[in-house]
């Protein structure tokens, strides 16, 4: 069967044929109390290839939003771009129950933004913004360098951005023939993102296929998240086992990450291309998640089960615009081959025209991604 459910972008990594000796699941001790050294080189390599100061890890992005929250003062108030992915939707959900002030935004609306800012600094509050770098929901990625640029003039404000889909795609000195940049390094280096009041949670789930996360950012921020972080004294931290396994994905993306994410970038235009072709036009931009919004809940339905019955897996997805209406929607991975992706498209097409001849399909809008360069 065709699978285009996972989200491992780049691919399965690759895992050597044996384990060095050694290696526990746990040692029975919080990280608070002990931490290996691969688990700081791996938060460390991160933060380098994010542009930022220091990074420490941890099992997961809820591991991390749930403690970043002691890092804000008390007088903060948390802004969120309300196309935030739901974990960070939850860190924000226990900043309430410490009794902070949380607002959303409409994202990527720089003018209420601005009005929010200036109302909450005439009340003396200091501003954290927390946004996606990539944001699925909207199939764009965050305006992170306006966002900084406007938080820029009040002290102690904070741009925390959760970095997950985009880290290990997106990179630095992006250009009309390589659109997604290179090294990998996320949405940061791609936007030209940088400074002591930037911090990043990160799972490399995605990019790279190991179930963990970094906190990364200033080196004075991480050791105030160390003084006062709860899961680091009552959770297990991320195993040696795990920290191993992302140091050899980090150092596999190195080698080779460049040519993998170029080989996804094909199957994406590929995909994109032969929809168009027939009249389709997904939504997703140049991301691997690729949409098709339908224009009635049984189109959406029948699609998903034609898929199904000629061997192919994808997704239905919630549209919070529509709640009704689901999203098809198929990862593409870069060992996805082109007959894959022929494949898959040739059975959208037919599937679309056998269910209903007349079915419209809803055009992407602004959901459609301009890349810096291209």
């Amino acid at each position: 069967m065709l699978d285009f459910t996972s989200a491992l972008y780049l691919g399965r990594p690759a895992l050597p044929a044996q384990l060095p000796a050694g290696l526990g699941l746990t040692t029975g001790q919080p990280a608070a109390l002990r931490e290996s050294g691969l688990a700081g080189a791996v938060g460390a390599e991160v933060a380098r290839r994010q542009g930022l100061e220091a990074g420490l890890l941890a099992p997961s992005t809820l591991h991390l939003f749930w403690d970043v929250v002691h890092l804000l003062p008390p007088k903060a108030v948390l802004l969120l771009d309300e196309a935030l992915y739901p974990v960070g939707r939850w860190g924000a959900e226990h900043a309430l129950l410490r009794g902070h002030q949380v607002v959303r935004f409409r994202s990527g609306d720089l003018a209420q933004l601005g009005r929010l800012l200036a109302a909450y600094a005439r009340a003396g509050r200091v501003p954290w913004l927390l946004s996606d770098g990539w944001l699925l929901a909207a199939g764009r990625p965050a305006p992170l360098a306006d966002y900084q640029r406007l938080l820029r003039p009040f002290p102690g404000s904070v741009l925390l951005v959760d970095d997950t889909q985009a880290f290990g795609l997106l990179g630095a000195a992006p250009g009309p023939g390589s659109p997604w940049g290179r090294g990998g390094g996320g949405s940061l280096v791609h936007a030209g993102v940088a400074g002591a009041g930037v911090l990043t949670i990160t799972s490399l789930a995605k990019g790279l296929g190991v179930p963990v996360a970094v906190l990364a950012g200033s080196a004075t921020h991480l050791t105030r998240f160390r003084q006062r972080s709860e899961t680091r004294v009552h959770t297990s931290p991320a195993s040696e086992l795990h920290a191993w396994l992302a140091a050899q994905a980090l150092h596999q993306d190195a080698r080779s990450g460049d040519v993998r994410r170029h080989r996804l970038l094909c199957r994406i235009c590929q995909f994109r291309q032969a929809l168009t072709a027939g009249g389709l036009r997904p939504a997703g931009g140049l991301f691997p998640v690729q949409k098709l919004r339908l224009s009635a809940a049984h189109a959406a339905f029948g699609l998903h089960e034609y898929l199904r019955r000629r061997g192919i897996r994808v997704l239905l997805l919630a549209d919070a615009r529509r709640p009704t209406v689901p999203e098809v929607a198929c990862c593409l991975r870069a060992d996805h081959s082109v007959a894959d992706i022929g494949q898959l498209s040739r059975a959208i097409a037919v599937g679309l025209r056998q269910l209903e001849p007349g079915l419209q399909i809803e055009a992407p809008g602004n959901a459609q991604h301009h890349w810096k360069g291209g």
